[in-house]
């Protein structure tokens, strides 16, 4: 069982995407910490779905001003370390992907794209994954 209300059940799914972006723990905790805070002073947000893309898009234009990480210092930091380096929005694309948060056309207007944009952006990431991890990534 879950320990958030089904309606927050995205927020294990919105750490790992931060810290895809942030490289760092801590890093990733400030930031969900900073969009849950911002997302609570909103009362517009009735809607789960609407509540989701609301705090994604948080995640989305503060953890872009993240720098990238050179070294990872702990096991989930190495395990996420040939995400965070990829250029964006193929970083961001990926990850949301990988995560099954959004379907393909509500991410793609998530970051600001259309759907051929996205595709092209997937397309690269899969290419400098292959390109490190072997044909299988």
């Amino acid at each position: 069982m879950s320990p958030f209300p089904k309606e927050w059940s995205f927020l294990p799914d919105a750490w790992k995407f931060a810290l895809v972006l942030t490289g760092r723990e801590a890093d990733a905790t400030a930031l969900v910490s900073a969009a849950l805070q911002a997302v609570s002073k909103r009362v517009d947000l009735h809607e789960r779905e609407w509540t989701k893309r609301v705090f994604f898009s948080i995640l989305c234009r503060d953890g872009a001003k993240a720098v990238t990480v050179g070294n990872p210092e702990t096991p989930a930091e190495r395990r996420i370390f040939i995400l965070h380096q990829l250029p964006e929005p193929s970083r961001q694309a990926i990850t949301l992907l990988c995560l099954g948060v959004f379907s393909g056309e509500h991410l793609a207007g998530l970051l600001g794209m259309s759907e051929p944009e996205l595709a092209r952006s997937l397309y690269e990431a899969r290419a400098i994954l292959k390109k490190h991890l072997g044909p299988k990534a």
